[in-house]
């Protein structure tokens, strides 16, 4: 990679290194297993010693470049693609604590991560602790016993953003390992890395793949744990397949124009919700008078992704009635594709957790998550307000 390039450059080259007669676009290889007719150049190989591959679940050539994007956007040593960001996720936990341990994990988390600290990893001899990070205080008594420390960049689903660099040095000062998911933000808004995080993990079935047309993970870090984790993928069999190798490649190559336009349209259409029938609530991190305005304007320079999320006054009927009036914006379980769509968090993320639980955190039977797509903001704009006319 040549050096000093800015993001939008590096997302559109990042993993390869061109040569005379180099295919523009890559290949896609899906040979299972290398051949080889030398017994030195094979151990070699193995022992990462030599260029090459020789197994599909322990490398690709598809794989190994998306790994390689991914950390050059990252600033890390490495990269491990996985087959889902639930994989990422768990591979980046035991690299980080492979016994059990005390982790400390935001509490306004990702019903899926949730989920799997309590009903895979508590089992399991780990305790979980869920607190708010935003209040440091907290953080810092709860870094006296923590073994591991989760958090998102940009929470899901009400878009929430703790301080990254505070927790981080409280985190380094203690010893603690410190994980981030950096799906909501990717790494053209924010690099926890540079902030001091341990690693940093992807949904990249979201905005680094971008069309809603591929199930991935990937992690990145220092060159150690990524090997752990490399390791324990391949003896999981948890690597990513080729062709998604490859898909998520294709989308990375156009994350900064998707993830500049994305932003913008997502604060158009959070500020105009403000003024909207039956909207209670907006949430936002750039929006004024968001709980996170401050710390996101620092952190998040670039914008704030394209991720919001409203409160409706109505509750469930109301969530009802407006999708079936969209024309545009269409109801659907995932987020980050191009297209603008809703979830409903009762049903979708946050469906592992009682009523009580998800009042706790601020998601009620009238919340919606959006994921702002990168139609014309005027056209997104008018179909939430001709829904919401009723």
């Amino acid at each position: 990679m040549i050096p000093g390039l800015k993001p939008a450059s590096r997302a559109v080259h990042a993993g390869r290194d061109l040569e005379a007669r180099s295919p523009l676009a890559p290949d896609l290889s899906t040979a299972a297993v290398h051949v080889f007719t030398d017994l030195e150049d094979y151990d070699a190989v193995v022992r990462g010693e030599r260029p090459g591959h020789y197994y599909g679940r322990n490398s690709n050539q598809n794989r190994e470049m998306l790994e390689r994007a991914v950390a050059e956007l990252e600033g890390a040593d490495a990269g491990v693609a996985t087959a889902s960001g639930m994989a990422a996720l768990y591979g980046a936990i035991l690299a980080l604590a492979p016994k059990p341990a005390t982790i400390v994990a935001t509490r306004e988390l990702y019903g899926g991560t949730a989920a799997m600290l309590r009903q895979d990893l508590e089992p399991a001899g780990y305790e979980i602790s869920f607190i708010d990070l935003t209040e440091l205080d907290a953080v810092h008594r709860a870094m006296q016993t923590a073994g591991l420390v989760i958090a998102e960049t940009i929470t899901n689903p009400l878009c929430g953003v703790p301080d990254i660099e505070a927790i981080a040095s409280m985190a380094r000062e203690r010893g603690v390992p410190f994980l981030v998911d950096n799906t909501f933000a990717t790494p053209l808004l924010c690099r926890p890395l540079d902030l001091g995080a341990s690693l940093v993990m992807h949904s990249a079935t979201k905005y680094l793949g971008g069309h809603s047309d591929l199930v991935a993970g990937v992690i990145a870090g220092d060159a150690t744990t990524m090997g752990v984790a490399r390791a324990r993928s391949a003896r999981t069999g948890t690597p990513l397949g080729p062709f998604e190798a490859w898909l998520a490649l294709r989308g990375l190559r156009t994350l900064d124009v998707r993830v500049r336009r994305h932003s913008e349209n997502s604060l158009a259409l959070a500020r105009a919700m403000q003024s909207m029938p039956g909207v209670a609530r907006v949430h936002h991190p750039l929006l004024e008078g968001s709980p996170s305005f401050r710390v996101a304007q620092r952190l998040l320079p670039r914008g704030g992704g394209g991720m919001m999320a409203f409160d409706l006054a109505g509750g469930r009927s109301a969530v009802q009635r407006m999708i079936e009036r969209f024309r545009l914006a269409r109801f659907a379980a995932s987020l980050g594709g191009v297209e603008t769509t809703i979830s409903y968090p009762e049903l979708t993320s946050h469906r592992s957790m009682s009523a009580e639980q998800r009042a706790e955190l601020g998601v009620g039977a009238g919340t919606v998550r959006v994921s702002v797509g990168i139609e014309d903001p005027d056209d997104v704009i008018a179909d939430f307000a001709h829904a919401l006319s009723a």
